[in-house]
């Protein structure tokens, strides 16, 4: 926003004549705070709506909007009595509901719910949401996911008497079932829905829209962070019968803080790759097309992120009768991957006794995985291309081809098309490579679904200790999800081993991770810590951006040279984080 404002001054100075930059200007300053600067762009407005909003501003918005007010405006004046402790919040939230300017109405909305968290009801929250995911600001949605409720937070409302304050209120009367089948509990209005219905929502969890007693009835699951936590049943007109049900849905963060929690069920490698993210739920849609074709997939993500487990997948999903077989392109010198990956005849070189096939040979009918593509010497890329056009190899020291029909996967952290400008990977071959391309998300891109992976990654540490599965204390896994795992995986799974060891026979709970502890032994002004979390969030913008600038202040809500002005402020040198970056290969 400072560089919005520099350029508003810039366009108010260069057109003094021009009403809209002395507006701009005089707005972006009020909702900064800085009255010298409203004053400043005050003297350049002829609007009368416009200097009555800021002239309100510079006398702190002690009387209430004039009734000839814009409502967007009207709104934010309210907003601001609301914040000064002049109107009750209650009072202004239905200008916001009923505002046109709708991401003004979320706007002030946001910013009435991050300052009174006692306000923040599941419907009101629920409105915001809907707004949000309609207007798709990142830089909104973002702030919004912050005010939803943590399951590993302390509750300070009961829930269930919130939810069915929350659900009484409703135009259309609502109930939730809250858990499994007859272990459950209904939430609602005083009335009961009929007894047939509601035994069906309870056993099924689901139906149909039905009509009865002159009404639509619906029934539909509660998810919250992957997991079926509820369900919903709303009673509806039968005029409009798809109104009165998204807000529902959103619901369920409360809905699951009632829920009795189980332990997922034991998945394979492929269950670790979930949908519970857009990042993730992005991947697998591209996996899903990918996997029954025969086009070669490039598979990129940083060390540690999963790309073995998406390979496993992808063979799973082709149907290939042939196996899966898996080569690591740093762990060989070049003469010795050569014969690796091409096999040998008798005699081809010393202490070659006997014919031997290849991994390519090997993986007839299924599929070749080559992991750290990028650490084949540039003889063996062109050698594998030629595999990869003509589909036939040659073992070492033979001048017979050999016809394969193999799928081939190739995985890397590294930066290929940077390394083909470079001249160190042939871009022909890059271009062969990427018939589909995956990109793999970091692990804290993918912490909303550390409720589902922790569970499921606990198992298998137990299982390779020999030791029982331990309980998971309540808001463990979401506790975890905040920690920024720059080794993703291998580094998580070396948590969960060292926390193992430590629990001994009780439930595994946050003292039994040294990383949960250092946050808070490390004392910080809430200035500093700010400061951190703002440039923390600005380099993960960055780095899912691929340090595309004008991406990454999209993704901010940010004009290009704000972000440089940020990152200046933060001290982020943009050069060398981007050195940083592509040297881990993230």
């Amino acid at each position: 926003m400072v560089g919005a404002r520099d350029l508003a001054r810039r366009a108010a100075e260069g057109l003094p004549d021009h009403p809209r930059p002395g507006i701009i200007l005089g707005l972006l300053a009020a909702e900064q705070d800085d009255r010298a600067e409203v004053a400043y762009g005050l003297e350049r407005i002829q609007v009368p709506v416009a200097r009555c909003y800021l002239e309100g501003f510079l006398a702190g918005f002690q009387e209430p909007p004039p009734p000839d007010m814009t409502p967007d405006l009207a709104m934010e004046w309210q907003a601001r009595r609301v914040h000064a402790g002049l109107e009750p919040l209650e009072s202004v939230w239905p200008q916001i509901q009923a505002c046109p300017n709708r991401p003004a109405a979320l706007h002030a909305g946001l910013g009435l719910l991050e300052a009174f968290p006692q306000a923040r009801t599941p419907t009101r929250l629920s409105e915001l949401q809907v707004l949000a995911d309609r207007i798709a600001s990142p830089l909104h949605l973002e702030r919004l996911a912050r005010l939803w409720p943590s399951l590993e937070e302390a509750v300070v409302t009961d829930a269930g008497a919130l939810l069915t304050r929350a659900l009484r209120d409703r135009p259309s009367p609502a109930w939730v079932w809250v858990g499994p089948g007859d272990r459950g509990r209904l939430l609602g209005p005083d009335l009961s829905p009929p007894l047939g219905l509601l035994g069906r929502l309870r056993s099924a969890g689901s139906f149909d829209p039905v009509l009865v007693e002159d009404r639509v009835w619906r029934a539909f699951p509660l998810v919250w962070q992957g997991a079926t936590v509820g369900s919903a049943l709303v009673s509806l007109d039968p005029d409009a019968p798809s109104r009165g049900v998204e807000d529902l849905a959103l619901l369920a963060p409360w809905v699951a803080q009632l829920a009795p929690r189980e332990t997922p069920p034991r998945v394979e490698a492929g269950g670790l790759l979930t949908d519970g993210s857009e990042p993730m739920a992005s991947v697998l849609r591209e996996l899903e097309r990918a996997a029954p074709t025969p086009l070669p997939v490039l598979i990129l993500g940083p060390t540690g992120s999963g790309k073995e487990l998406a390979a496993q997948e992808l063979h799973r999903r082709s149907g290939r009768s042939g196996p899966l077989v898996p080569v690591n392109c740093s762990a060989f010198v070049e003469t010795l991957m050569e014969s690796e990956l091409f096999g040998h005849v008798k005699g081809a070189f010393t202490g070659a006794d006997r014919d031997r096939r290849g991994s390519i040979e090997a993986a007839e009918g299924g599929t070749l995985f080559l992991d750290e593509v990028a650490d084949l010497s540039p003889r063996l890329q062109s050698l594998f291309l030629r595999v990869l056009q003509e589909h036939e190899v040659r073992r070492v020291g033979s001048d017979r081809a050999v016809r394969v029909d193999v799928r081939f996967v190739a995985a890397t952290h590294k930066n290929l098309e940077a390394l083909a400008v470079d001249g160190l990977f042939r871009r022909d071959l890059l271009y062969r490579l990427e018939g589909a391309t995956l990109r793999l998300p970091s692990l804290r891109e993918r912490r909303h679904e550390f409720p589902y992976l922790v569970p499921r990654l606990l198992v298998r540490a137990a299982e390779g200790l020999g030791r029982s599965v331990p309980d998971l204390a309540p808001g463990l896994a979401q506790a975890l999800g905040r920690l920024p795992w720059e080794g993703n995986f291998r580094e998580l799974r070396h948590a969960l081993d060292r926390a193992l060891l430590r629990c001994g026979e009780g439930p595994l709970t946050p003292d039994h991770f040294p990383e949960l502890q250092r946050p808070a032994a490390k004392a910080r002004t809430w200035q500093e810590a700010t400061h951190a979390f703002q440039r923390d969030f600005l380099l993960e913008a960055l780095r899912r951006a691929r340090f595309n600038a004008a991406d990454a202040a999209d993704q901010l809500g940010l004009a290009r040279p704000a972000l440089y002005t940020t990152a200046k402020r933060l001290g982020v040198d943009l050069a060398a984080e981007r050195q940083r970056w592509e040297a881990e290969g993230d």
